[in-house]
C-alpha cells in the first residue's frame, strides 16, 4: 500500500458504504485475524479501532460449504443484531433471544439458514441454539441469506470469542466487550459493510 494510506482505501467494492468492518488474515489457512473498523467521515476514511479476533477454525474459502469449518471470503452486509440481553444501545434492529429460539442449518429444509422458534414439529432435522453464551451479543453477516442455496453454508454471524485463537465454525469472534463496542458504532444510515478474507484477498476487492 501506499505509506499513509488505509486498507479500506484499497477496497473499491465496498461501493456507497461508510462504515465497514474488515477482517484480514496474513493466509487462508490463518484462524487469527485483525479486525479493524473504518468510517468515511466528511468524505474521508479514517480508522476507529483495531482488535484481535478469530474466524473459522479451518480459515478462509471462496466455496463456502455446510460445515466445513471455513469462513465466506467477501463483502457482506449486515443484518439483524442479537443477543441474550437487552439492546446494549446499538440503532441496528435488535431481536432479544430466548431459549425457544433457533437457526436451522438444515439444508433439506425450507427453512434453511433462517432464524425460527421452535417447537420444532418436523420443520427441520438440525438447527443452531441461539441462546448461548457466544452469541450474548452478535449480528448476522448476510451470507446466503438473500438467494439461499442449499448447503451454501447458514448461520454466518458475528459474535462473542470462546478465547482467542479458538476458531469458530465460520463465524467471525472477539471478545465480548469489542462486539459490543461495534455494535454501538454501527450506524444503519451508514449502510455498514463487512469485509473478509485473507488480506491478499482483501486489497483486492
Amino acid at each position: 500500500m501506499i505509506k499513509g494510506q488505509l486498507l479500506i482505501d484499497r477496497i473499491v467494492g465496498k461501493g456507497k458504504s461508510e462504515q465497514a468492518i474488515v477482517v484480514t488474515t496474513s493466509s487462508f489457512a490463518c484462524i487469527s485475524a485483525t479486525i479493524e473498523t473504518f468510517e468515511n467521515v466528511n468524505g474521508a476514511w479514517r480508522q476507529v479501532n483495531s482488535f484481535p479476533g478469530n474466524i473459522g477454525k479451518n480459515g478462509f474459502t471462496y466455496n463456502k460449504i455446510e460445515g466445513d469449518g471455513h469462513s465466506p471470503i467477501g463483502i457482506f452486509t449486515l443484518g439483524t443484531a442479537f443477543g441474550r440481553y437487552p439492546n446494549p444501545g446499538t440503532s441496528m434492529n435488535y431481536r432479544q433471544s430466548t431459549p425457544n429460539d433457533f437457526w436451522v442449518d438444515d439444508s433439506n429444509s425450507t427453512l434453511y439458514n433462517t432464524w425460527q422458534e421452535g417447537p420444532v414439529n418436523e420443520r427441520w432435522n438440525s438447527a443452531e441454539n441461539m441462546y448461548i453464551p457466544q452469541y450474548n451479543y452478535a449480528f448476522l453477516i448476510n451470507y446466503n441469506t438473500v438467494d439461499r442455496m442449499k448447503g451454501k453454508g447458514s448461520a454466518i454471524f458475528f459474535h462473542v470469542w470462546s478465547g482467542e485463537g479458538t476458531g469458530t465454525g465460520g463465524c467471525t469472534a472477539i471478545a465480548e466487550d469489542n462486539v459490543i463496542s461495534i455494535l454501538k458504532w454501527l450506524n444503519p444510515s451508514k449502510n455498514p459493510v463487512i469485509i473478509e478474507g485473507p488480506l491478499s484477498e482483501v486489497m483486492n476487492m
